[in-house]
């Protein structure tokens, strides 16, 4: 499993895909994504929440347009926020030849 990476959590906010250097731009395209750390509590009062991952606990996601194509991202509860193939049936070759394309 290849965990997501949150928007900012980095100086330079990019592309959730590890393997994606694409840099965040407001009017580039792609699809964004919101998880709170644990799902489960989300419905419970957590003074702490608010500093652990943003305004209430959520942490924002970004994907660029290319990988939004290829990739979504899922709250797995033994990884966290993962990346998940859009069609899982793509031979994994053709995926490593997808994401290789700059």
């Amino acid at each position: 499993m290849v965990r997501g990476t949150p928007l900012y959590q980095k100086q330079h906010p990019k592309c959730a895909n590890p393997a994606c250097p694409t840099a965040f731009h407001w009017t580039g395209g792609g699809k964004f994504f919101r998880f709170r750390p644990d799902p489960v509590s989300a419905g419970v009062s957590n003074p702490t929440a608010d500093s652990q991952g943003g305004i209430h606990g959520v942490r924002h996601y970004w994907l660029c347009e290319r990988c939004s194509h290829v990739f979504t991202l899922v709250y797995d509860e033994e990884y966290g926020v993962t990346l998940k193939l859009i069609w899982p049936e793509l031979a994994a070759g053709e995926t490593h030849r997808e994401l290789s394309a700059a």
